[in-house]
C-alpha cells in the first residue's frame, strides 16, 4: 500500500501495531513490514500462517479489520494478495533437483 505522502512513518507504526497484536492468534508463524528505500511510502505486511483455517479466522478478526480500515487511507488502491503455498521444500530439495532422481 502506498502511505499518505510525508506519513510514512505513521503508517508503519500502525502495521507494527497491527503485526504484533495478531502474534496472540492461533496459527501465526510471523511477519514482515518492507518500505521500499526509493520510494518510503511504498509498504508491505506480509504474514505468514500455518494453516488456512487459522488464516480465515485471523481474516474474520477485529485486528484484520483494523489492517483494512489501515489500507483505506491510502491514496492509491492498495494491493491485497492470499497466497497458497502448499508445500515447502528446504535444501534437500534443491539437492534433489540438481543431482539425484530426475
Amino acid at each position: 500500500m502506498m502511505a499518505q505522502p510525508r506519513r510514512a512513518v505513521e503508517a508503519v507504526k500502525a502495521l507494527r501495531c497491527i503485526a504484533v497484536e495478531a502474534q496472540v492468534e492461533r496459527g501465526f508463524l510471523g511477519s514482515r513490514i518492507y518500505q521500499e528505500v526509493e520510494n518510503p511510502e511504498a509498504l508491505c505486511l506480509e504474514e505468514d500462517w500455518s494453516s488456512e483455517p487459522e488464516l480465515k479466522s485471523h481474516i474474520r478478526s477485529s485486528r484484520f479489520t483494523e489492517l483494512l480500515l489501515l489500507m483505506e487511507t491510502a491514496p492509491e488502491a492498495p494491493v491485497l494478495e492470499v497466497r497458497a503455498i502448499p508445500k515447502t521444500h528446504g535444501l534437500e530439495y534443491i539437492e534433489s533437483v540438481r543431482f539425484g532422481d530426475n
